[in-house]
Protein backbone atom coordinates (compact mmCIF):
# COMPACT_ATOMS: atom_id res chain seq x y z
CA UNK A 1 0.00 0.00 0.00
CA UNK A 2 2.77 2.67 1.29
CA UNK A 3 4.39 1.40 -1.97
CA UNK A 4 1.23 2.46 -4.36
CA UNK A 5 1.34 5.59 -3.10
CA UNK A 6 5.28 6.67 -2.78
CA UNK A 7 5.66 5.64 -6.24
CA UNK A 8 5.77 8.40 -8.95
CA UNK A 9 2.04 7.82 -10.29
CA UNK A 10 2.56 7.58 -14.15
CA UNK A 11 -1.01 8.77 -14.26
CA UNK A 12 0.15 12.06 -12.92
CA UNK A 13 1.31 14.04 -15.14
CA UNK A 14 3.67 17.04 -14.69
CA UNK A 15 2.02 20.04 -13.54
CA UNK A 16 1.32 22.82 -15.97
CA UNK A 17 3.72 25.73 -15.61
CA UNK A 18 0.65 28.01 -15.94
CA UNK A 19 -1.32 26.61 -13.37
CA UNK A 20 2.26 26.71 -10.86
CA UNK A 21 3.19 30.56 -12.07
CA UNK A 22 -0.32 31.83 -11.57
CA UNK A 23 -0.73 34.71 -9.20
CA UNK A 24 3.24 36.41 -9.08
CA UNK A 25 4.52 33.79 -6.81
CA UNK A 26 6.07 31.62 -9.41
CA UNK A 27 6.41 27.68 -9.19
CA UNK A 28 8.59 28.10 -5.55
CA UNK A 29 5.71 30.43 -3.90
CA UNK A 30 2.88 27.58 -4.71
CA UNK A 31 4.76 24.35 -3.62
CA UNK A 32 4.97 25.87 -0.42
CA UNK A 33 1.68 27.33 -0.07
CA UNK A 34 0.59 23.80 -1.20
CA UNK A 35 2.99 22.36 0.77
CA UNK A 36 3.19 24.09 3.79
CA UNK A 37 -0.58 24.35 4.31
CA UNK A 38 -1.67 20.98 3.29
CA UNK A 39 0.38 19.57 0.59
CA UNK A 40 1.17 18.21 3.81
CA UNK A 41 -2.28 16.83 4.11
CA UNK A 42 -1.16 13.90 1.88
CA UNK A 43 -3.26 15.09 -1.41
CA UNK A 44 -2.72 12.06 -3.61
CA UNK A 45 -3.99 12.18 -7.32
CA UNK A 46 -3.48 9.90 -9.79
CA UNK A 47 -3.54 6.78 -8.19
CA UNK A 48 -5.80 4.36 -6.07
CA UNK A 49 -6.67 5.55 -2.91
CA UNK A 50 -4.65 3.47 -0.15
CA UNK A 51 -6.58 2.40 2.99
CA UNK A 52 -5.95 4.96 5.78
CA UNK A 53 -3.62 2.87 7.78
CA UNK A 54 -1.40 -0.45 7.47
CA UNK A 55 -1.39 -1.24 11.45
CA UNK A 56 -3.19 -4.24 11.38
CA UNK A 57 -0.70 -5.93 8.69
CA UNK A 58 2.12 -8.27 10.25
CA UNK A 59 4.90 -5.79 8.30
CA UNK A 60 4.05 -1.95 8.43
CA UNK A 61 6.17 0.15 7.08
CA UNK A 62 8.22 2.04 8.35
CA UNK A 63 8.34 -0.12 11.51
CA UNK A 64 11.16 -2.08 13.15
CA UNK A 65 11.01 -5.44 14.07
CA UNK A 66 9.55 -6.09 17.58
CA UNK A 67 12.19 -6.32 20.09
CA UNK A 68 10.35 -6.37 23.22
CA UNK A 69 11.33 -2.90 23.96
CA UNK A 70 8.42 -2.22 26.05
CA UNK A 71 7.86 -5.33 27.83
CA UNK A 72 6.19 -5.29 31.27
CA UNK A 73 5.15 -1.91 30.67
CA UNK A 74 1.73 -0.01 30.34
CA UNK A 75 0.97 2.87 28.43
CA UNK A 76 -2.02 5.25 27.84
CA UNK A 77 -2.69 6.67 24.30
CA UNK A 78 -5.43 9.63 23.81
CA UNK A 79 -7.08 9.38 20.56
CA UNK A 80 -6.31 5.58 19.96
CA UNK A 81 -9.67 4.98 18.12
CA UNK A 82 -7.70 5.00 14.75
CA UNK A 83 -5.32 6.48 12.89
CA UNK A 84 -2.05 7.52 15.21
CA UNK A 85 -3.38 6.79 18.10
CA UNK A 86 -4.45 3.57 16.73
CA UNK A 87 -0.88 2.90 15.34
CA UNK A 88 0.98 3.78 18.29
CA UNK A 89 -1.55 1.05 20.13
CA UNK A 90 -0.33 -1.70 18.08
CA UNK A 91 3.40 -0.87 17.71
CA UNK A 92 3.47 -0.70 21.95
CA UNK A 93 1.96 -3.86 22.12
CA UNK A 94 4.03 -5.38 19.24
CA UNK A 95 6.83 -3.86 21.77
CA UNK A 96 5.13 -5.49 24.74
CA UNK A 97 3.35 -3.31 26.12
CA UNK A 98 -0.40 -3.03 27.88
CA UNK A 99 -2.63 -0.47 26.76
CA UNK A 100 -4.97 1.18 27.97
CA UNK A 101 -6.58 3.12 24.75
CA UNK A 102 -8.75 6.74 25.68
CA UNK A 103 -10.99 8.37 22.57
CA UNK A 104 -14.21 10.40 22.77
CA UNK A 105 -15.49 7.72 19.73
CA UNK A 106 -17.67 10.29 19.09
CA UNK A 107 -17.88 14.41 17.86
CA UNK A 108 -15.58 16.75 19.53
CA UNK A 109 -16.12 19.81 17.40
CA UNK A 110 -19.27 20.44 14.81
CA UNK A 111 -16.16 22.64 12.84
CA UNK A 112 -13.75 19.56 11.86
CA UNK A 113 -13.99 18.67 8.23
CA UNK A 114 -13.62 14.70 9.09
CA UNK A 115 -16.07 12.43 10.38
CA UNK A 116 -15.76 11.32 14.31
CA UNK A 117 -14.57 8.05 15.54
CA UNK A 118 -16.89 5.74 16.70
CA UNK A 119 -17.09 2.98 19.55
CA UNK A 120 -16.86 0.62 16.96
CA UNK A 121 -13.20 2.09 15.60
CA UNK A 122 -12.21 2.01 19.40
CA UNK A 123 -13.25 -1.30 19.96
CA UNK A 124 -11.03 -2.64 16.68
CA UNK A 125 -7.73 -1.15 17.88
CA UNK A 126 -8.53 -3.25 21.36
CA UNK A 127 -9.43 -6.19 19.29
CA UNK A 128 -6.27 -5.62 17.05
CA UNK A 129 -4.09 -4.85 20.53
CA UNK A 130 -5.29 -8.50 21.99
CA UNK A 131 -4.77 -10.35 18.61
CA UNK A 132 -0.88 -9.53 19.91
CA UNK A 133 -1.52 -11.20 22.93
CA UNK A 134 -1.46 -7.78 25.11
CA UNK A 135 -3.64 -6.45 27.52
CA UNK A 136 -6.59 -3.24 26.08
CA UNK A 137 -8.85 -1.09 28.62
CA UNK A 138 -10.92 1.00 26.18
CA UNK A 139 -12.32 3.98 27.82
CA UNK A 140 -14.81 6.49 26.30
CA UNK A 141 -13.98 10.11 27.35
CA UNK A 142 -12.97 13.95 26.23
CA UNK A 143 -9.10 14.96 26.97
CA UNK A 144 -10.70 18.24 27.28
CA UNK A 145 -11.83 16.63 30.71
CA UNK A 146 -8.82 16.29 33.43
CA UNK A 147 -10.69 14.19 35.84
CA UNK A 148 -12.31 11.80 33.02
CA UNK A 149 -8.06 11.61 32.49
CA UNK A 150 -7.36 10.96 35.85
CA UNK A 151 -9.80 8.41 36.48
CA UNK A 152 -8.49 6.71 32.92
CA UNK A 153 -4.60 6.77 34.63
CA UNK A 154 -6.50 5.32 37.79
CA UNK A 155 -7.99 2.68 35.46
CA UNK A 156 -4.37 2.36 34.04
CA UNK A 157 -3.20 1.59 37.36
CA UNK A 158 -5.61 -0.85 38.56
CA UNK A 159 -5.56 -2.84 35.68
CA UNK A 160 -2.23 -2.90 34.61
CA UNK A 161 -0.33 -2.27 38.33
CA UNK A 162 1.45 0.83 36.73
CA UNK A 163 1.66 3.60 34.39
CA UNK A 164 4.81 3.51 32.06
CA UNK A 165 4.04 5.71 29.22
CA UNK A 166 1.16 8.04 28.21
CA UNK A 167 1.01 9.49 24.47
CA UNK A 168 -0.78 12.65 24.14
CA UNK A 169 -2.21 11.97 20.84
CA UNK A 170 -5.67 13.10 20.88
CA UNK A 171 -6.61 16.03 17.92
CA UNK A 172 -8.53 17.96 15.94
CA UNK A 173 -7.65 20.67 12.83
CA UNK A 174 -10.47 23.12 12.12
CA UNK A 175 -9.58 24.19 8.60
CA UNK A 176 -10.92 27.72 8.42
CA UNK A 177 -8.55 30.96 8.46
CA UNK A 178 -8.28 34.05 10.83
CA UNK A 179 -10.75 35.89 9.58
CA UNK A 180 -13.44 33.20 8.79
CA UNK A 181 -13.23 30.57 11.83
CA UNK A 182 -15.72 30.93 14.93
CA UNK A 183 -14.73 31.55 18.59
CA UNK A 184 -16.12 28.11 19.22
CA UNK A 185 -13.92 26.61 16.47
CA UNK A 186 -10.64 28.29 17.81
CA UNK A 187 -11.91 26.92 21.09
CA UNK A 188 -12.28 23.53 20.42
CA UNK A 189 -9.08 23.30 18.63
CA UNK A 190 -6.94 24.96 21.14
CA UNK A 191 -8.93 23.03 24.29
CA UNK A 192 -8.32 19.80 22.79
CA UNK A 193 -4.84 19.83 21.10
CA UNK A 194 -2.86 21.75 23.90
CA UNK A 195 -5.01 21.72 26.81
CA UNK A 196 -6.10 18.18 25.94
CA UNK A 197 -1.69 17.17 25.67
CA UNK A 198 -1.12 19.48 29.43
CA UNK A 199 -4.75 17.51 31.12
CA UNK A 200 -3.04 14.65 29.70
CA UNK A 201 0.18 14.96 31.69
CA UNK A 202 -0.80 16.76 34.76
CA UNK A 203 -2.94 13.22 35.05
CA UNK A 204 -0.46 10.84 34.45
CA UNK A 205 2.67 13.30 36.86
CA UNK A 206 1.27 11.37 40.04
CA UNK A 207 1.38 8.20 39.46
CA UNK A 208 5.29 8.43 37.52
CA UNK A 209 5.93 10.64 40.39
CA UNK A 210 5.30 7.99 42.67
CA UNK A 211 7.57 5.68 40.99
CA UNK A 212 10.14 7.99 39.89
CA UNK A 213 9.66 6.87 36.48
CA UNK A 214 7.92 7.86 33.49
CA UNK A 215 7.88 8.65 29.89
CA UNK A 216 5.98 11.25 28.31
CA UNK A 217 5.07 11.86 24.40
CA UNK A 218 2.97 14.91 22.88
CA UNK A 219 2.11 14.75 19.16
CA UNK A 220 2.72 17.47 17.98
CA UNK A 221 3.03 18.66 14.16
CA UNK A 222 5.49 19.99 11.56
CA UNK A 223 2.79 23.13 11.44
CA UNK A 224 4.18 23.78 15.32
CA UNK A 225 7.35 24.64 13.99
CA UNK A 226 6.63 27.22 10.91
CA UNK A 227 3.92 29.10 9.47
CA UNK A 228 1.37 27.76 7.22
CA UNK A 229 -1.24 30.03 5.49
CA UNK A 230 -4.07 27.90 6.81
CA UNK A 231 -5.80 27.01 10.07
CA UNK A 232 -4.08 29.19 12.42
CA UNK A 233 -5.63 27.73 15.36
CA UNK A 234 -4.24 24.63 14.64
CA UNK A 235 -0.86 25.89 14.21
CA UNK A 236 -0.85 28.04 17.29
CA UNK A 237 -1.84 24.84 19.57
CA UNK A 238 0.95 22.49 18.01
CA UNK A 239 3.78 25.61 19.15
CA UNK A 240 2.31 25.36 22.11
CA UNK A 241 2.40 21.28 22.52
CA UNK A 242 6.58 21.86 21.52
CA UNK A 243 6.87 24.73 24.68
CA UNK A 244 4.32 22.78 27.35
CA UNK A 245 7.17 19.44 26.39
CA UNK A 246 9.97 21.49 26.96
CA UNK A 247 8.98 23.17 29.60
CA UNK A 248 7.16 20.03 31.13
CA UNK A 249 11.13 18.24 30.29
CA UNK A 250 12.75 20.94 32.50
CA UNK A 251 10.40 20.82 35.89
CA UNK A 252 9.62 17.06 35.61
CA UNK A 253 13.01 15.76 34.98
CA UNK A 254 13.74 15.55 38.71
CA UNK A 255 11.13 12.82 39.32
CA UNK A 256 11.98 10.60 36.62
CA UNK A 257 9.98 11.63 33.95
CA UNK A 258 11.19 12.12 30.73
CA UNK A 259 8.60 14.27 28.27
CA UNK A 260 9.12 14.59 24.81
CA UNK A 261 7.06 15.50 21.04
CA UNK A 262 7.13 14.20 17.49
CA UNK A 263 6.54 16.15 15.05
CA UNK A 264 5.03 14.90 11.59
CA UNK A 265 4.18 16.06 8.43
CA UNK A 266 1.09 15.57 6.73
CA UNK A 267 0.20 11.75 7.55
CA UNK A 268 -2.41 9.22 5.91
CA UNK A 269 -5.15 10.08 8.07
CA UNK A 270 -9.37 10.71 8.05
CA UNK A 271 -7.69 14.27 9.47
CA UNK A 272 -6.17 15.60 6.39
CA UNK A 273 -7.68 13.22 4.24
CA UNK A 274 -11.47 15.06 3.35
CA UNK A 275 -12.87 17.03 0.81
CA UNK A 276 -13.45 20.10 3.16
CA UNK A 277 -9.22 19.85 4.03
CA UNK A 278 -8.69 19.21 0.14
CA UNK A 279 -10.35 22.75 -0.25
CA UNK A 280 -8.95 24.50 2.40
CA UNK A 281 -5.75 24.61 1.44
CA UNK A 282 -6.02 25.17 -2.36
CA UNK A 283 -4.13 28.63 -2.68
CA UNK A 284 -6.47 31.64 -2.56
CA UNK A 285 -4.32 33.28 -4.93
CA UNK A 286 -4.29 30.67 -7.81
CA UNK A 287 -7.72 31.19 -9.82
CA UNK A 288 -9.86 28.01 -9.27
CA UNK A 289 -9.48 24.87 -7.36
CA UNK A 290 -5.93 23.64 -8.33
CA UNK A 291 -6.30 20.19 -10.23
CA UNK A 292 -5.29 17.09 -7.95
CA UNK A 293 -2.75 16.42 -10.44
CA UNK A 294 -1.37 19.46 -9.63
CA UNK A 295 -1.59 19.26 -5.28
CA UNK A 296 -0.06 15.70 -5.46
CA UNK A 297 2.89 16.42 -7.49
CA UNK A 298 3.66 19.91 -5.56
CA UNK A 299 3.08 18.04 -1.83
CA UNK A 300 5.66 15.25 -3.41
CA UNK A 301 8.19 17.76 -4.99
CA UNK A 302 7.56 19.97 -1.27
CA UNK A 303 8.98 16.16 0.42
CA UNK A 304 12.54 15.82 -0.25
CA UNK A 305 12.13 12.34 0.11
CA UNK A 306 9.53 12.43 -2.45
CA UNK A 307 6.30 11.31 -0.76
CA UNK A 308 2.56 13.08 -0.09
CA UNK A 309 2.46 12.02 3.32
CA UNK A 310 3.74 9.46 5.82
CA UNK A 311 1.76 6.93 7.14
CA UNK A 312 0.71 5.88 11.25
CA UNK A 313 3.12 3.64 11.70
CA UNK A 314 5.86 5.97 10.62
CA UNK A 315 5.43 8.11 13.70
CA UNK A 316 4.20 5.67 15.91
CA UNK A 317 8.06 3.91 15.30
CA UNK A 318 9.58 7.04 17.04
CA UNK A 319 6.88 6.90 19.62
CA UNK A 320 8.09 3.30 20.94
CA UNK A 321 11.49 4.23 20.82
CA UNK A 322 10.88 7.41 22.86
CA UNK A 323 8.96 5.02 25.48
CA UNK A 324 11.61 3.17 25.91
CA UNK A 325 14.78 2.69 27.81
CA UNK A 326 16.65 3.47 24.53
CA UNK A 327 15.65 6.87 24.87
CA UNK A 328 15.81 6.87 28.42
CA UNK A 329 18.13 9.94 28.37
CA UNK A 330 16.32 12.00 25.58
CA UNK A 331 13.69 14.75 27.00
CA UNK A 332 12.91 17.93 26.09
CA UNK A 333 13.28 17.33 22.03
CA UNK A 334 10.78 17.01 19.35
CA UNK A 335 11.39 14.63 16.64
CA UNK A 336 10.63 15.30 13.11
CA UNK A 337 9.10 12.47 11.02
CA UNK A 338 8.62 14.89 8.31
CA UNK A 339 10.56 13.11 5.08
CA UNK A 340 12.82 15.43 4.62
CA UNK A 341 10.87 18.75 4.79
CA UNK A 342 12.09 19.39 8.99
CA UNK A 343 15.26 20.69 7.20
CA UNK A 344 13.68 23.77 5.40
CA UNK A 345 14.03 25.25 9.39
CA UNK A 346 16.33 27.65 10.19
CA UNK A 347 17.28 26.38 13.66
Amino acid sequence: MQDEADDPPSAVPPPPEEALESGGGGRRTVFVALGAAAGLAGLTAGCATPPLSAAANPSVPGAPAPRGRLEGQSVLVTGAARGIGRAVCLAAAREGADVLGFDIAGPASRHVGNAPATPADLAETGRLVQSLGRRFLAVQGDVRSRPALARAVDQAVGAFGKLDGVVANAGIMVPDGLAEVSDEGWRDVVDINLTGTANTFRAAIPAMSARRRGRMVAIASVLGRMGAPIAPQYNASKWGVIGLVKSAAMELGGRGIAVNAVSPTGVNTTLLRNPRQYAAVTPRFVPGRVPEAVAATASRNLHPLGVPWVEPEDVASVVVFLLSDEARYVSGASFDVTAGLGAIYTA
